[in-house]
């Protein structure tokens, strides 16, 4: 019983061995060798710019070894250069089943015909070589271009507020460029120019070959800007070739509140211990309406201040509403100028006036006194001509 057991394990496992052996022989031949690799050895490209083609370096079965690069039928005005690592290479190490990643970096002159061009780049190690033709149809240069794309087209607040716009400017075309910097503000509107986030003001910003940057531009309304939309057409100016951009401001109305005398009077008079009405006038002179207004004052010790109104749910723009303002001096309060800051506030908004009351004595203290001084009066003289008798 045991042979026979032993003698089925070794069929087995001589069936095993040549079902392996059948699999390994239709497996292809393992890869042995140098390869140099692009996605696109065939292009086209534009005179006067540059471009940067992806290399792959392959070793298969191989040693680790140092492989030398090179490039040749690259014309003499042209320049090229092998990078890795973001650095001009000559040569390459590569492990054994390894790779490396490089890239060939071509800046052709505007001047350069348009036709086919052929370049080969060259892999020399220490026991392989591999070549990579690359092929390349040059057309003309492009056109001088300028593109202005901003961030946020519109922006939205007051007449007070301060329209930042960012816009990316490009220089698309084969040559540098100094770009000059305006805007069409309306009447008012002050512009003013920056780099990026920078603090310095410019009127112009210079651009190399397809490069970009970042513009901020500043729109200052003018502060009695009426509510609606402004746009602004923002230019941008080159040698060769400008562009424009339009950006709107969308400016809200906002209120503003006056508050004054009547007549712009601010100053009047009261009697202790009396209640004496002033009368003031509250305006909007702003370009939306103005709501929830209260009327406050900050009074001296002692004294009583109310108004009638004392809230105002609404005014319109250019409107106006009559205040009274109730003022009670203090019975004994001295003669003389107080000052009372009334302030009428709401929405945020807030508006103080300083108005002056000049106390005096009441007339019944002034009659009083006369009489007093007309009684001693009269016993003065009484008692003048008694003694003056004798």
């Amino acid at each position: 019983m045991l042979w026979r057991t032993a003698g089925l394990a070794t069929a087995l496992f001589f069936s095993a061995t040549v079902s392996a052996l059948a699999v390994d022989s239709n497996a292809p031949p393992p890869i042995k060798g140098l390869w140099l690799a692009t996605d696109f050895p065939s292009l086209t490209l534009h005179a006067g710019g540059d471009a940067t083609l992806p290399l792959t370096l392959y070793s298969y079965g191989l040693a680790p070894q140092r492989t030398n690069l090179s490039i040749e039928g690259v014309p003499a005005d042209w320049k090229s250069e092998i990078d890795g690592a973001g650095k001009p290479v000559k040569a390459a190490f590569v492990d054994y089943d390894g790779k490396a990643n490089l890239s060939l970096k071509l800046t052709i002159p505007a001047s350069t015909k348009p036709g086919a061009y052929n370049i080969t780049i060259k892999a020399a190690g220490e026991d392989a070589n591999s070549d990579l033709p690359i092929a390349i149809d040059l057309q003309a240069p492009l056109a001088a271009k300028l593109t202005a794309t901003p961030q946020l087209p519109t922006l939205k607040g007051s007449p007070h507020s301060s329209f930042d716009f960012k816009v990316s400017v490009k220089n698309d075309s084969p040559d540098d460029m100094l770009v000059n910097l305006t805007a069409g503000t309306p009447p008012g509107f002050e512009a003013t120019f920056k780099e990026g986030y920078g603090s310095q003001e410019l009127t112009s910003l210079p651009f190399k070959a397809g490069e970009s940057k970042d513009v901020t531009v500043s729109i200052k309304p003018s502060p009695d800007a009426k509510a609606g939309q402004y746009p602004v057409p923002v230019d941008f100016v080159g040698d060769k070739a400008k562009t424009e951009t339009k950006l709107t401001l969308d400016i809200a109305g906002q209120p503003e509140l006056s508050l004054t005398g009547q007549n712009d009077l601010l100053s009047g008079a009261a009697y202790a211990g009396d209640q004496t009405n002033f009368p003031l006038v509250l305006r909007n002179t702003g370009s939306a309406p103005a709501r929830n207004i209260a009327v406050s004052a900050s009074e001296p010790s002692g004294w009583k201040i109310s108004f009638e109104p004392k809230e105002i749910a609404e005014l319109p723009v250019n409107g106006e509403r009559k205040i009274t303002a109730q003022v009670t001096p203090p019975a004994k309060a001295i003669d003389g100028d107080y000052m009372i800051s009334m302030t009428a506030s709401g929405g945020g908004l807030s508006q103080s006036v300083n108005y002056r009351v000049t106390v005096l004595t009441s007339t019944m203290w002034g009659v009083a006194g006369i009489g007093v001084i007309g009684v001693a009066l009269l016993v003065l003289v009484g008692a003048v001509r008694r003694f003056g008798r004798r």
